[in-house]
């Protein structure tokens, strides 16, 4: 089977996350309507356990190592039907314990204040786990052919029919359970995809007997992979579960609101992730040296990140004028703002933490994240009567500590043009983003937000660091945009 293109595979999985922005116009408009601020905090602190909760069961780590495994066997021609139906049989595994676990925790739920009316919320997710479950090990297996692009395709489906069928039922319904609802079919049309583009579907049994010849390896890289993806739901839960305590669900549902906003950027690192990973480990499988590949994906995504977060920023005093975002939500801009910042840290630490796991030097990855997290926590737990910055600020701590980590390790050289450039980047990046909440309206915006845009693309043309062969990977007229950034030597 023909292997599909790498930039178009990123394209597809970071598609869910564009599409799901490019609608949210609409589901803003609406939830800051329709659904009071209070209501929107209960419902962000609810699932912020139930991930929690969810993110306990080691069981998708397992998956994930059992498809690194059949990529290394495809890409030598080796048989990876009973990989594929060890997928499916982990997944209806993950299934039932995390919806009974789901269910026997309700008084978790109603210890922590959140109303009865509202556990209705959990009893549709149950639905969702099972579709998502059972999608995910379809889309494992696409990954691990190198299907990347149909794999994203499959997600895009997803947010496409969940983003519209969430603002349809906001309207209908004006309350968190038309959020519930529209996840649930959004999920059962992903797995329909899946199920539409994979003919050769096997018999969950038929994996069994990889799981158990081979359940030393897979319960190690199982591990890692459980843990390092328990890293990122496990930072946002746990903040937004801090930020309830302490400040209440007005509160939570402002910061709930600005992390939803700064993950159109974050969510590119998992995007870039699932095409690097397919390609690093048929890489492995070749013998051949992996850490170019993560060159050429690793520099333009940070880069990228970079110049979204200060476009974005640049627009977001606009969007109450517009009618985007009314009403007391319009609280959260300036924390979204500063928290835009964090987030080409978050990507460069979501890439550099998957490599790392496909590579072998999960265990390193893990300790970074977690020293990473606990000091962060530790900060915002000690400071928290700063207010709701310092929950902001503790996030900046906890991503360079695990850059940190990773410098280290990485030993990387501060006067290479490739780590200047990037430097400066990130420089400008914050400063765009800090100094908009410096006043109200800010005095600073617009000027000080296109001086950042017009310096870092300036310095991007000077010091050309994007690969060459980066331009192999894309559509003919798509590449004059990007030749002047390209260094023609590497």
């Amino acid at each position: 089977m023909k292997r599909e293109s790498a930039i178009a595979g990123v394209v597809l999985n970071y598609l869910p996350t564009a599409t799901n922005y490019a609608l949210a116009i609409a589901y803003i408009v609406v939830l800051t309507r329709y659904i009071p601020l209070t209501q929107y905090g209960y419902y962000n602190a609810l699932f912020a356990i139930v991930n929690a909760i969810g993110s306990l069961i080691p069981i998708p780590g397992i998956s994930g190592a059992i498809a690194r495994e059949g990529a290394i066997e495809y890409i030598r021609g080796g048989n990876i039907r009973p990989y594929f139906a060890a997928l499916v049989f982990m997944s209806l595994i993950m299934a039932i314990i995390y919806a009974a676990a789901l269910v026997i925790a309700i008084p978790i739920y109603l210890i922590n204040g959140i109303p009865h009316w509202l556990l209705g919320t959990v009893y549709i997710y149950l639905g969702t786990v099972v579709a998502q479950s059972l999608a995910g090990a379809l889309g494992l297996y696409l990954w691990l052919m190198g299907r990347v692009v149909t794999q994203g395709a499959g997600s895009t489906v997803n947010m496409l029919l969940m983003r519209f069928l969430e603002v349809l039922l906001i309207v209908v319904m004006r309350n968190v359970y038309a959020i519930a609802i529209s996840t649930l079919i959004g999920s059962v049309a992903q797995l329909l995809y899946y199920l539409g583009n994979i003919k050769d579907l096997v018999s969950p049994i038929l994996g069994i007997g990889i799981i158990t010849s081979r359940v030393k390896y897979i319960l190690e890289f199982g591990f890692q992979s459980w843990i390092l993806g328990y890293m990122g739901t496990l930072s946002f839960s746990l903040f937004t579960y801090l930020v309830y305590r302490y400040l209440g669900p007005d509160a939570t549902g402002i910061y709930g609101l600005a992390a939803a906003m700064a993950n159109a950027v974050i969510a590119l690192g998992p995007a870039v992730s699932t095409v690097l990973n397919s390609r690093v480990s048929h890489g492995l499988g070749l013998g051949i040296n992996v850490r170019s590949i993560f060159r050429v994906f690793a520099i333009p995504t940070f880069i990228v990140s970079a110049i979204m977060v200060q476009l974005i920023v640049l627009a977001l005093p606009i969007l109450p004028r517009l009618g985007i975002i009314n009403g007391d939500y319009v609280r959260s801009i300036p924390y979204a703002s500063t928290l835009f910042a964090s987030a080409p840290f978050a990507v460069a630490v979501t890439v550099y933490t998957s490599y790392y796991w496909v590579i072998g030097k999960g265990w390193y990855a893990l300790v970074a994240n977690l020293v990473g997290l606990g000091i962060g926590l530790a900060m915002y737990v000690l400071l928290h009567t700063l207010g709701l910055y310092m929950a902001v600020v503790s996030n900046y701590v906890m991503y360079i500590v695990i850059l940190t980590f990773f410098w280290v390790l990485e030993k990387w050289n501060i006067k290479s043009n490739t780590v200047s450039i990037i430097g400066l980047s990130t420089f400008l990046t914050l400063i765009s983003s800090w100094t908009l909440p410096l006043n109200d309206p800010p005095i600073t915006w617009p000027t000080m937000q296109l001086i950042t845009i017009a310096i870092t693309i300036i310095s991007l043309y000077i010091v050309k660091p994007l690969p060459k062969s980066l331009l192999d990977q894309l559509p003919r007229f798509a590449r004059p945009l990007l030749i002047p950034f390209t260094n023609h030597q590497y």
